[in-house]
């Protein structure tokens, strides 16, 4: 299911109103031309004076009506002329001095990867899991609430993972741990079978994440997310080759945007999720014999804001569409 609100929807819903009316104006006009001039039905000629086959009846032709025969598509045509450029403001251009969440995308033979140019701190829904993390300075705080059926904590900083048991008379645990924000690192809260109910993740600037290794590309909602893309060769070894087309696409939201090789300044797309969820990536370019495994996901995740003190979960609808669930998105890309 496409989302209903992106610019594209919207224009095409536009486009689709005009085509629907001047069908209804044309296709009308036609079968009553048929109707009233076919075979066996005598005109009726008292009022015309001469008909001569192949000339233009001047004087017994109707000027306001072949008037508006030219003048009323003209203006139909303009209308959407100025629909279209009119969005290519919002779609196609990047402001320079627009603030959002910048990446990178990088489409190789025969997957993605997304690297941060900003970092990013998340964590899943306080309010659907009854855990909350806090984690910054030298203090980890772990707190479950009613019902929760937290047990244990799995702290992972650049790949070594340390566990810690919860304090089970108040489902909480305050620990001594600095936090590096220059580090990648998972905070996942387990029940008692093991099984992960809540995770915390900083995702450190110049992180990359890729699909070969089935990593899901993470970004916050309710934010701009900047796309820097390029298509690049997995071998470097031949300097000659620069890599094959890719497009970058985001099916359930309507976007795409190619990936040209040998773009030194790459293509630029835009979005603006609304809901969290996790979402299909898909290449719409034909790039080689494992073109059907260019696929990956998204996950639209509430960024934690420690610097504005935003209380979790404001910037981000998760109670009726986390995870997996359509959502919409303003979007749009850009050369």
């Amino acid at each position: 299911m496409v989302a209903e609100d992106t610019v594209f929807s919207v224009l095409y819903d536009k486009f689709m109103f005009w085509s629907i009316l001047v069908g209804i104006f044309t296709f009308g006009w036609m079968f009553l031309a048929m109707l009233r001039y076919r075979d066996g039905v005598e005109p009726d000629t008292s009022h015309i004076d001469h008909i001569e086959v192949g000339a233009f009846p001047v004087d017994r032709h109707n000027t306001p009506i072949e008037v508006l025969f030219y003048v009323v598509p003209t203006i139909i045509v303009a209308w959407l002329v100025v629909l279209a450029l009119s969005s290519n403001t919002e779609v196609w251009v990047i402001p320079e001095d627009s603030e959002g969440h910048n990446m990178v995308i990088t489409g190789k033979q025969w997957f993605w990867e997304f690297e941060y140019e900003d970092s990013l701190t998340w964590e899943d829904d306080v309010q659907a899991t009854s855990v909350d993390v806090d984690w910054a300075g030298t203090a980890l705080t772990i707190n479950g609430g009613a019902g929760s059926q937290a047990v244990n904590a799995t702290v992972t900083v650049k790949g070594e993972s340390t566990d810690y048991e919860l304090d089970q008379m108040t489902v909480s645990l305050d620990e001594t741990l600095t936090f590096d924000p220059y580090a990648f690192a998972t905070v996942e809260v387990t029940d008692t079978d093991g099984n992960v109910i809540h995770t915390w993740m900083h995702i450190p600037k110049g992180h990359i994440f890729s699909s070969a290794a089935s990593e899901d590309m993470i970004i916050p909602c309710d934010v701009p997310i900047i796309f820097e893309m390029h298509s690049k060769p997995s071998d470097d070894s031949n300097p000659k080759y620069v890599g094959v087309q890719h497009s970058f696409g985001l099916p359930e939201w309507g976007v795409k945007e190619d990936l040209v090789p040998g773009l030194e300044n790459g293509t630029y797309m835009t979005v603006t999720p609304d809901d969290a969820g996790v979402f299909d990536i898909r290449c719409y370019e034909y790039c080689g014999n494992q073109h059907s495994q260019m696929v990956g996901q998204v996950k639209v995740v509430a960024m934690e804001d420690y610097a504005n003190g935003l209380p979790k979960g404001t910037n981000c609808a998760t109670e009726d569409t986390f995870p997996g669930s359509p959502a919409g998105a303003n979007a749009g890309g850009d050369y």
